[in-house]
């Protein structure tokens, strides 16, 4: 994925929500992975963290972003996210800013919608970051609490999309 990929996913993303939702289209997992991979911030792959336990998480790599309250359970099956809102700074003076807030998908039921918004609108923000080619800085901003609510995120679309 080249550094306007993950915009191009975020456009996709947006253009299909309704195939999406109406589970006429497959949440594409493996591409928000090779964007979430491509940015370079997280340690290991994308797709590890879906097993990796919340406390490990928490103690290794979290930038205490995200409430990791079941220190046992893996990452998958967490119910907080955390939204990529908005991106300011100059590229030129290497200062990048970006807004995040909580999200939580699941107010008694899970709520689909909510994690295809939090995915394609923080891939949508990333995005407009990542085409600018300054990834050093994008990298040191970036939180990996988003990064992997966005791994979370795709992942729980996809298998409610299954179900």
């Amino acid at each position: 994925m080249d550094q306007f990929g993950i915009s191009d996913l975020a456009d996709w993303l947006e253009a299909h929500s309704t195939a999406l939702l109406e589970k006429k289209e497959a949440m594409p997992v493996d591409r928000v992975f090779a964007a979430v991979d491509q940015l370079g911030v997280l340690q290991q792959p994308a797709a590890h963290y879906l097993s990796v336990r919340q406390g490990q998480y928490f103690q290794n790599e979290s930038d205490h972003k995200l409430n990791l309250l079941a220190d046992d359970q893996p990452l998958s099956a967490l119910e907080d996210r955390i939204m990529v809102n908005h991106v300011d700074g100059s590229i030129t003076e290497d200062t990048l800013n970006f807004t995040y807030n909580h999200e939580p998908v699941f107010d008694g039921t899970y709520s689909p919608k909510k994690d295809l918004n939090i995915v394609k609108f923080g891939l949508e923000v990333v995005g407009a970051a990542a085409s600018t080619g300054d990834d050093d800085t994008l990298a040191d901003v970036l939180s990996h609490d988003a990064l992997v609510t966005f791994i979370v995120a795709a992942q729980a679309f996809a298998d409610w999309q299954k179900a």
